[in-house]
């Protein structure tokens, strides 16, 4: 029989004592699966990725698709300065200098056009953070595309400088809403699998916008006459338009329908968006367990107002976050992408013919 010292130390062990050594016990059995499960090399990281990739394929169609409209983002930004470097845009909106013997835009309207595209983003974000749970994903993407379009055809075709303003500025207002609401829709309605991967798409295609705005520039300029910048700015009118053509088909947010209500309508849009072959019921679990976590988040009106992002619990995140989105806009590359030309032209490079 054990002894007393051996009884009181039995008695000591509570409950919490006896499942630490179960559970050390199961550990230790099973960390190797663990270790084969987190594995977090590069190629393991890929190989579930393929398999998150193959498995969802019809969604990462549909995202690449939805995600095309953050491509105006990047070439819109990269076609303020193509454009006023060529010597037939100066010409048509500038004023003849015979001193240094070319055509230059006053100041005053380089600055607005420079500026005309982020004032309408401004206001296209915020509009699409405001409307996205009102109207829905998609109206916002028909207003996107249809802004976008009248925008671009009144660039190409603008008698002066007061209409390219005002062209520009709609052009941007259409670049934000463009901006905010595929990430919007890609992230909520991601696999967890893909979520962070679809969310990294963003940066990836504005940087293709950048790089087609260049290439569109370096074309566009062994033209002669008004088409070498009109072809520049029907680029922003193309995109937009085979976009829309595949709208109609694409399917509005399971999630946003979730938030309404509407169920049904969220298993439609599941079975568009996925394919057949999903468990619709697995996904309708996901969403709803996912917006009852959001919704237990908020904690009241109180927490989700505007003043919450500066209080004094937030203020150190909202700072984080803004930080590493901006910090980028005053590292001067804006200032050198549109105004070098202007530079290299006062240094003496440069002509006022295009095929120079």
């Amino acid at each position: 029989m054990p002894s007393n010292d051996t009884k009181f130390e039995m008695a000591s062990i509570d409950k919490n004592d006896i499942a630490h050594l179960e559970i050390t016990s199961v550990d230790s059995k099973t960390r190797e699966e663990v270790l084969r499960v987190t594995d977090l090399s590069a190629k393991a990281q890929y190989a579930k990725l393929g398999a998150a990739i193959k498995k969802d394929k019809r969604f990462v169609w549909w995202t690449l698709y939805v995600m095309l409209l953050v491509f105006s983002w990047g070439y819109d930004a990269g076609l303020s300065g193509v454009a006023i470097a060529f010597p037939e845009f100066r010409k048509h909106y500038g004023n003849y200098f015979a001193d240094g013997e070319q055509w230059v835009i006053p100041a005053l309207w380089q600055s607005l056009w420079n500026a005309a595209s982020t004032i309408g983003q401004v206001f296209g974000g915020y509009a699409a953070g405001q409307f996205a749970d009102v109207t829905g994903r998609k109206p916002l993407l028909y207003t996107a595309v249809f802004l976008s379009l009248a925008s671009s055809f009144a660039l190409v075709f603008a008698p002066n400088l007061p209409v390219l303003f005002v062209s520009k500025l709609l052009l941007g207002l259409a670049v934000g809403l463009s901006t905010a609401t595929p990430p919007l829709y890609v992230t909520e309605n991601a696999p967890a699998s893909l979520r962070s991967t679809a969310s990294s798409l963003t940066n990836v295609i504005i940087v293709f916008g950048f790089f087609a705005s260049s290439m569109t520039g370096f074309g566009a300029s062994k033209i002669h006459g008004p088409w070498s910048y009109r072809l520049a700015f029907c680029m922003t009118f193309l995109l937009p338009a085979l976009f829309l053509c595949v709208l109609p088909f694409f399917p509005e947010s399971p999630v946003w329908y979730m938030k309404k209500g509407r169920e049904a309508d969220a298993r439609k849009a599941i079975l568009k968006l996925f394919g057949a072959d999903t468990d619709v019921d697995e996904r309708i679990e996901i969403i709803r367990v996912e917006l009852q976590q959001a919704e237990a988040e908020a904690n009241g009106k109180s927490q989700t107002s505007w003043k919450a992002i500066f209080s004094k619990e937030n203020r150190t995140r909202t700072f984080v976050s803004v930080l590493g989105l901006q910090a980028q806009n005053f590292s001067g590359g804006y200032l050198l992408g549109k105004m070098n030309h202007l530079s290299l032209l006062l240094m003496g490079y440069g002509s006022t013919t295009s095929s120079d």
